[in-house]
């Protein structure tokens, strides 16, 4: 079996990845090599490379827009994706239990340890993401949470960022689309769902959100104040449907807001509304760790 391995060296753990690659993969007789990323678009363009040349593997180690940029690379039938988790949040493995501590990652790509799960992908136009496309409040706080906070604080920059902004966010009139059924309502912020996890452990959107499900989740942020925000992270944490959230599901959303809203695509900034957007069921496979019983699935090699 051949692995690429994707790093982007600015993720957000100093941790020795070359070394852990060479004990778990080098000392199982896995052949593998890295390519390093240096600006936006080279995890894609060294993904697309790395399917063509016919690896069994493609690993990324990096935050949530590396693994999203390897998706949009690998495409549709190319080969599934080693996720190593090395950045801020790094909410798909969350969601898709693979462990945070990166040697464990890695051995999901030695013997049987791993198999591969099905996962769905967002798309709107050119653009893919895997977690989540954002408008109005989250985006921004994508926008402005710096990387020496997320190097510093982890996932708790972006929730200080967001009570920072909570003094006087701007509310917007949403015209929202899912399904060919229009809904209205006024919000200080969206969000497309395709993966459950917030990057924060143990907190999720709600309970029924399912990378796997064929079907993205459509959501507006009612303004609130830092008491409901707070309430709202206790609703997430249970798996219940935050109180400053209104949710519907579907296949294809169209999202119109008034005034325009600055758009995120798994933190990277994505243009503004209005936004067209359709799930790609399947799109990709992730090695996950294998069910105690009862699951059969494609190993690859």
């Amino acid at each position: 079996m051949r692995v690429k391995v994707i790093i982007n060296p600015a993720a957000g753990k100093p941790e020795p990845v070359l070394s852990v690659l060479n004990d778990v993969l080098g000392k199982a007789g896995i052949e593998w090599d890295v390519a390093i990323t240096h600006e936006a678009g080279d995890a894609e363009a060294a993904a697309r490379e790395a399917a063509r040349k016919g690896y069994d593997l493609v690993g990324a180690y990096g935050g949530d827009g590396t693994v999203t940029e390897v998706a949009a690379g690998v495409g549709k039938g190319g080969p599934p994706i080693l996720l190593l988790p090395g950045g801020t949040g790094n909410a798909l493995a969350d969601d898709l239990g693979i462990p945070s501590d990166l040697a464990a990652a890695v051995a999901l790509a030695v013997g049987d340890a791993g198999v591969v799960r099905r996962v769905d992908v967002g798309r709107s136009g050119t653009r893919r993401f895997v977690l989540r496309m954002t408008m109005g409040f989250e985006a921004a706080m994508a926008r402005d949470t710096t990387r020496e906070a997320k190097d510093r604080y982890g996932w708790l920059a972006y929730l200080w960022t967001g009570i920072q902004q909570l003094a006087d966010p701007p509310t917007a009139a949403y015209t929202i689309t899912v399904d060919g059924e229009v809904h209205e309502c006024e919000g200080i912020g969206a969000l497309i769902a395709n993966s459950a996890s917030t990057g924060v452990a143990g907190v999720k959107i709600a309970d029924d959100v399912d990378v796997s499900d064929g079907l993205l989740d459509v959501a507006v942020l009612q303004k609130a104040d830092l008491a409901t925000l707070l309430g709202s992270v206790a609703d997430a944490a249970q798996g219940q449907t935050p109180r400053m959230m209104t949710r519907w599901r579907g296949k294809k959303i169209r999202v119109l807001a008034k005034p325009a809203q600055e758009v995120s695509a798994d933190g990277e900034e994505a243009g503004k509304t209005p936004l067209d957007v359709s799930v790609m069921p399947g799109a990709v496979g992730v090695l996950v760790p294998k069910p105690a019983k009862g699951v059969t699935a494609k190993k690859p090699g």
